[in-house]
């Protein structure tokens, strides 16, 4: 199992440059670095999320190497590519900012800010920052507290306070998403549901919501 992790209070340099503070030990999971010079150490990401709001890097254990472990918790983080480069493969419209969500994104992000654990609302603006660099759209506040992706409602989420989850609904039924499915899925109706209750899951909801049967 690959080990996600997060690193907070993240100060932008530039474009895929950072600061932040890591101590050294830490900086020795990510495996033998090449040099253990100075007080500043320096790791290259080669897959990641940048959050520029929350100040945060996500990012898995394997995608980072390690050119130089030093005395300090003073850490330089460099992208390999630039962020923008990383998504241009997943179309022109892709949204790689959470400044570029749409009204509706955004109304969705502020009711989980409001209504759900950090966890979840960590797990809430991963999944919506994927599916944005993937496809474009906007989501559309219906009753109480569904959200339906517009202008294709291939998928729809509900925020659920009470359970602190995500439920999120997909276009077609549980027959098409039996054999990728990583997460538990139920019949809704002649469409498929699933539950998204941690960061852990995002990658698996990706999944399920991009194999969803699409209108064009």
């Amino acid at each position: 199992m690959t080990l996600k992790m997060t690193v907070t209070n993240v100060a932008e340099i530039e474009k895929g440059l950072w600061k932040f503070k890591m101590p050294p030990h830490q900086i020795r999971l990510f495996g033998e670095p090449k040099s253990n010079v100075g007080e500043r150490s320096i790791l290259i990401f080669s897959d990641f999320i940048f959050d520029p709001i929350e100040k945060k890097i996500h990012f898995e254990a394997d995608a980072v190497t390690a050119l130089n472990v030093g005395t300090l918790a003073d850490v330089l983080g460099m992208s390999a590519t630039s962020e923008l480069d990383a998504k241009s493969n997943q179309g022109s419209n892709a949204r790689t900012s959470q400044d570029d969500f749409g009204s509706g994104d955004r109304r969705f992000l502020e009711m989980v800010k409001a209504e759900l654990p950090p966890h979840m609302q960590e797990a809430s603006l991963l999944l919506l920052k994927e599916i944005r660099a993937r496809s474009s759209g906007d989501l559309k506040k219906g009753m109480s507290r569904n959200f339906s992706d517009t202008p294709d409602n291939f998928w729809y989420v509900i925020v659920q306070p009470r359970i602190e989850q995500l439920s999120i609904t997909v276009r077609g039924p549980v027959g098409h998403f039996e054999n990728l499915a990583n997460l538990p899925i139920k019949d809704d109706r002649g469409n498929t549901l699933f539950k998204v209750t941690g960061p852990e899951d995002v990658p698996a909801a990706v999944e399920i919501i991009f194999h969803a049967i699409r209108k064009s």
